[in-house]
């Protein structure tokens, strides 16, 4: 199963359905809720994967998604012991405060959080109101995706970008820069201490910007069959 990222549609995967079935899998692609041609609905977390896999009769599906994808296949994780994988690509929701920024002190971190807080209201402020968004962002409201990492009872695999856009890199006020980097370092440190406790979790990374799944296409499914292979 391949799910995508938030505003997007399950044309997403054209690139990695060829790789795939090479490889002897059987991908299949949906429109996640509210997207595609997927009936129109606000976002929840309800967002029918479920039905799909019923409704295709599919035993034990692999879940890959990104972005908002990915954050849908851990919790798939977290409620399917008999999944032989799920698959997060850098899907690591909002900045979640000053606790998920890697700095020298809580002040920075807290610093680093404000800066990336205000560039982000300010990005919205230029686009004008946006329920739709509004919408979006409340369902993260008391949701930890790092709690959801830690009750995962099917191996789950993180795979993280490690670069900003490039075009919008140069862009960005130094200090901005500078938080988003910290937050990158934040979330590898929180992962790599979650891959710890839970030994069914991994996590790495590929040299792209957060559109591994573009980028890398080759990359993201030669990680993708490892893990496979690892969890078989």
């Amino acid at each position: 199963m391949l799910l995508h990222g938030r505003g997007r549609d399950q044309r997403d995967w054209s690139g990695l359905v060829p790789l795939l079935r090479d490889a002897g899998l059987r991908p299949v692609t949906m429109d996640l809720r509210g997207h595609g041609g997927s009936s129109p609905a606000p976002w929840g977390w309800d967002e029918g994967l479920a039905a799909v896999v019923t409704h295709l009769e599919l035993a034990r599906p692999a879940v890959v998604g990104h972005s908002l994808g990915g954050m849908v296949a851990a919790l798939w994780a977290r409620e399917h012991p008999e999944c032989p994988l799920a698959v997060n690509v850098d899907g690591h929701g909002d900045p979640q405060g000053p606790r998920s920024y890697d700095a020298p002190d809580p002040d920075a971190a807290a610093a680093a959080h404000e800066a990336v807080t205000a560039f982000l209201a300010e990005l919205d402020a230029e686009d004008g109101p946006n329920p739709d968004l509004e919408q979006y962002l409340a369902t993260f409201e008391g949701f930890d995706l790092f709690a959801v990492y830690r009750e995962a009872r099917c191996p789950l695999l993180v795979i993280s970008s490690e670069r900003e856009e490039d075009e919008d890199e140069e862009e960005l006020p130094p200090a901005v820069a500078d938080a988003f980097a910290a937050h990158r370092r934040g979330i590898a440190r929180d992962l790599a201490l979650v891959a710890a406790q839970n030994p069914l979790v991994s996590a790495t990374s590929l040299p792209t910007t957060h559109d591994v799944h573009l980028e890398d296409p080759e990359g993201l499914v030669r990680l993708v069959l490892d893990a496979l292979h690892r969890s078989a």
